[in-house]
């Protein structure tokens, strides 16, 4: 008889050529190191997007999704908790990574993204310390968000709000940072504003606005009135657009303690221009692209992920041109950041770009509270944007800031 083959594995570890899509991958497999996935069930999905398609994706990510409410749902049936909490995690991602990929303006995007909601509470409610979902008053629509309490605490406790960016979501927060916030023993205000993917699926209507100290400013009140919040030692932390958000809140609002911006944001127009240039293939004074025609523009002269891209800019920002957009964002500007007297954590990555390194130095030069600036270097895995590729580090250094901001010791947790 013969001797058949060994081999290691099946699975081959393949990113992408498109830069989108490698980006995309490596947000997904940040997560992993919080419990929002599986090196091997993201590479078995990746390897079912045929083609290098971004329209195949959310089939493939859906489907391990799916995959994984079965087995919670086995798993709950024969009592094992811990095995059913975390596939319905990881489930959580793996749907939120299909509803990006997915038309904004359909009824899929929506779909994956109430099933990512939906695992993720579920999977909530089985874990070792509360992660409580809360709906926030603002402007008589409902805020959603979460409140993540660390274990043992009753009373007034070191706490930190955080902001996603344009196109982040309430539940993938809850990887990004509250996880590794709690295990530091901070409680958690998540909260996703106008425009946010999160708000959207409730108010469609409820979009982007330059004076988004307004909604945050009601997602202060709300962390105020929460007794497990020290409003002493509140600090508001800003992810991607989330920098601007938290920056100009800051600018504004003096019961923030503590900020971190992430990155510090404070000419939207400037920032998105570059991007845009990048992305879109235009730049802020020629040419046009209208909403009404993008679907009717050939593949091989608008690729499908900036399509994607600018739907989700149109329906987020309300508007109906890329002209229209550029203008919009001459509003989006923080032009006091000589208001921010609170000490600030600045971060950014290597690999984001000179506009992106630019403000963090205006920023910096500008403030007038202390401030630290922290970037990422490729050599540490964190020079992405958001340091997607290295949560741990970039969680490492906000919460060891912020203890040593608010002063830690044994007893700083008020009880």
């Amino acid at each position: 008889m013969g001797m058949g083959n060994v081999e290691r594995s099946a699975t081959r570890v393949q990113g992408f050529p498109s830069g989108e899509l490698d980006f995309q991958l490596m947000r997904v497999l940040g997560a992993c190191s919080s419990g929002g996935g599986s090196p091997g069930e993201i590479m078995a999905a990746r390897s079912r997007v045929a083609d290098h398609d971004p329209a195949r994706w959310p089939e493939a990510f859906a489907a391990t999704a799916d995959n994984l409410l079965e087995k919670a749902d086995v798993a709950m049936a024969r009592g094992h908790g811990v095995s059913a909490r975390g596939h319905l995690l990881r489930a959580a991602n793996y749907f939120r990574s299909a509803e990006y990929f997915s038309d904004p303006y359909g009824a899929e995007a929506q779909r994956l993204g109430l099933a990512s909601r939906d695992a993720f509470v579920r999977a909530a409610a089985q874990l070792p310390f509360v992660v409580q979902p809360v709906d926030i008053p603002f402007e008589g629509a409902e805020l959603p968000g979460y409140l993540v309490v660390p274990p043992g605490v009753s009373g007034a406790n070191k706490a930190v709000i955080c902001m996603t960016g344009f196109d982040g979501t309430a539940e993938e927060l809850y990887f990004e940072t509250a996880f590794d916030a709690v295990q530091r023993g901070f409680t958690v205000l998540i909260a996703e504003g106008p425009g946010q993917v999160g708000t959207m699926r409730r108010y469609p209507d409820l979009v982007f606005r330059p004076d988004y100290e307004t909604p945050v400013g009601a997602i202060v009140d709300f962390a105020l009135s929460c007794r497990e919040i020290d409003p002493d030692r509140l600090a508001l932390y800003g992810i991607s657009f989330g920098g601007y958000f938290a920056t100009r809140t800051a600018a504004y609002d003096g019961r923030i303690k503590a900020l971190i911006a992430n990155a510090p944001i404070s000419d939207m127009h400037a920032y998105l221009s570059g991007l845009a240039s990048a992305g879109f293939g235009m730049d802020a004074s020629g040419g046009d692209i209208r909403l009404d025609e993008i679907d009717q523009v050939p593949a091989d002269v608008l690729p499908t992920t900036t399509r994607l891209a600018f739907k989700a800019v149109c329906r987020r920002y309300g508007v109906a041109s890329f002209s229209e957009w550029m203008a919009a964002l001459k509003a989006y500007r923080v032009e006091d950041l000589s208001l921010i007297g609170c000490p600030s954590l600045a971060l950014g990555g290597a690999g984001e770009g000179d506009e992106t390194l630019r403000q963090i130095e205006a920023f910096a030069a500008s403030v007038t509270g202390p401030v630290t600036t922290r970037i990422f270097e490729t050599r540490e895995g964190a020079d992405m944007h958001c340091q997607m590729g290295n949560y741990p580090l970039s969680n490492a250094v906000v919460y060891d800031w912020l203890d040593e901001t608010f002063g830690k010791s044994s007893a700083a947790t008020r009880r």
